[in-house]
């Protein structure tokens, strides 16, 4: 029975120590754990502040409007606001292509997608400047297939 009382004390401290080093500053990075490959910096995406002001400068610009349709609560919009929304090759396409706004369906963007007969999220409309729908993104997709999907839709 002390044996054994022994090899869990001896376990405990062992399991403390280590823990204790991991969390520990490591140190200054090495020349190769600084020259790393890392993620491009994500883009900004303007957003549209209003519907007319989205329509208005979608005309003004000649692009289509990309509306994205999100509830605060919804995690996969959280999600396509964090990864695919935030990506630089996707928030460039976007500002180059397209006026893009959103709308919360719990608040102002709630009779606009009863309209567009919006019925779950996240979910991405093209629309052309008098409001005709090209296309819809319904849920969520990755950077790469958001970015193939909505070249598809705007051609």
């Amino acid at each position: 029975m002390k044996l054994m009382t022994t090899i869990a004390r001896t376990s405990l401290m062992a399991l403390l120590l280590c823990t204790a080093v991991s969390c520990t500053d490591q140190g200054t990075p090495t020349t190769s754990e600084t020259n790393t490959t890392k993620a491009p910096k994500a883009s900004k995406i303007e957003w549209a502040k209003t519907w007319d002001a989205a329509f208005f400068r979608a005309k003004s610009e000649e692009k289509v409007v990309l509306v994205t349709f999100y509830a605060d609560w919804c995690i996969w919009c959280k999600k396509l606001e964090d990864t695919t929304l935030s990506d630089s090759t996707v928030a460039a396409f976007l500002t180059q292509k397209t006026v893009p706004i959103r709308l919360d369906v719990d608040g102002d963007g709630r009779a606009i997608s009863d309209q567009y007969r919006v019925d779950g999220l996240p979910t991405v409309l093209v629309l052309k400047t008098d409001g005709t729908e090209l296309g819809r993104i319904p849920g969520y997709l990755p950077p790469q297939g958001f970015l193939e999907r909505i070249k598809s839709l705007i051609g």
